[in-house]
């Protein structure tokens, strides 16, 4: 598979692959305050109640999780696509407990690509894509479809 080069519709290759390196790296703070703010279990919010939980420490909430993951997408901007519009998620799965002080990456990896019959000048990609902790362990996956600009978008719009 060769190195995927985000761009327009027309740039894209199915089985190509874009590696997001950086990584992300989790805080207890965050945790906490993501944690009280959407989703307050114990084993997010509270230390002391999180280490008599099964996961034996704070966990991040699936909602932190997801929100990391397009955290992780964003971070370069050479990377980025000429995406308009998230159309959908699908099978979303938390694989392990991500921890404060894991450091996430994330593989995405093009699995299908067609022109929109709804939307002259768009195409819709379908993406499936893993993150990873420190130790290279499955942490999460998911699925997801978006609309993005063929290369003859932004003339079709009048826009120059």
């Amino acid at each position: 598979m060769s190195e995927l080069k985000l761009g327009y519709y027309e740039d894209l290759a199915v089985g190509e692959v874009q590696h997001f390196n950086k990584g992300y790296t989790v805080t207890e703070a965050e945790v906490i305050e993501v944690g009280t703010r959407w989703d307050p279990q114990p084993f997010h919010v509270d230390r002391e109640a999180a280490k008599e939980s099964m996961f034996g420490g704070l966990v991040a909430s699936s909602v932190h999780v997801f929100a990391m993951w397009v955290a992780l997408g964003m971070e370069d901007p050479d990377k980025r696509s000429a995406a308009i519009s998230a159309l959908g998620f699908n099978h979303m799965k938390m694989r392990q407990p991500i921890r404060p002080g894991d450091v996430l990456r994330s593989v995405a990896t093009l699995k299908e690509k067609r022109l929109s019959n709804s939307h002259p000048h768009c195409g819709i990609v379908t993406m499936a894509n893993e993150m990873f902790n420190q130790h290279d362990l499955l942490v999460f996956s998911i699925e997801h479809s978006y609309l993005i600009k063929c290369r003859d978008y932004d003339q079709a719009q009048g826009i120059s």
